[in-house]
């Protein structure tokens, strides 16, 4: 489990998180204050107390990547879609996304591989996996251990120096389907 020290609530971080993401005016825009940062401290905690289901959990790799990527569709995390600024940069960076019709074809994947890999700095990993134990507290709480362990196992993936967490695909599909919806609607007019 990673923990995370409360952040200041200064400017400075709250217009880098909102850079990064979707957060502008919602709840995820700035740093958590004292009282969020003892609940997600507290549902880390708690957490911890569930190893031997975070093992049975990840016994299946896949299955678990999987389960991953389909919490993180979910409409609540939608504040930590990619911005339009990264999603900008990864299309200076590497270019379009591939068209490809085999589902098969691993060309699309290694794009997104490469395009989360072509903006991940340290400071912005560091950042996606703070907002993302920042959804923890309400899955521990619920007792929806499954997707507690999935979100702490990819803030901790995420927050690793190379590591490609189904979090962070998510989060760049997410932007990048968003930015081609907002463009072509552009393109439209």
């Amino acid at each position: 489990m990673i923990k995370e020290h409360a952040t200041q609530k200064t400017p400075a971080v709250a217009t880098y998180a909102a850079t990064l993401t979707r957060c502008a005016g919602t709840w995820l825009e700035y740093p958590p204050d004292d009282a969020e940062q003892q609940r997600i401290d507290a549902a880390s905690r708690a957490l911890g107390q569930q190893r031997a289901r975070a093992l049975l959990f990840y016994q299946d790799a896949t299955e678990a990547h999987l389960f991953s990527i389909r919490l993180f569709r979910s409409e609540e995390f939608q504040p930590l879609h990619l911005s339009d600024h990264l999603v900008a940069q990864i299309i200076q960076a590497i270019g379009e996304p591939p068209e490809v019709e085999n589902p098969d074809d691993p060309t699309f994947t290694l794009y997104i591989r490469r395009a989360v890999l072509s903006i991940a700095s340290a400071q912005m990993r560091r950042t996606l996996a703070a907002q993302v134990r920042r959804f923890l507290p309400r899955y521990v709480e619920a007792h929806e251990w499954q997707k507690a362990i999935a979100i702490d196992n990819n803030a901790l993936r995420t927050s690793l120096g190379n590591e490609v967490s189904p979090f962070l695909v998510q989060m760049t599909l997410e932007g990048l389907a968003r930015w081609y919806e907002e463009h072509d609607d552009d393109n439209a007019k």
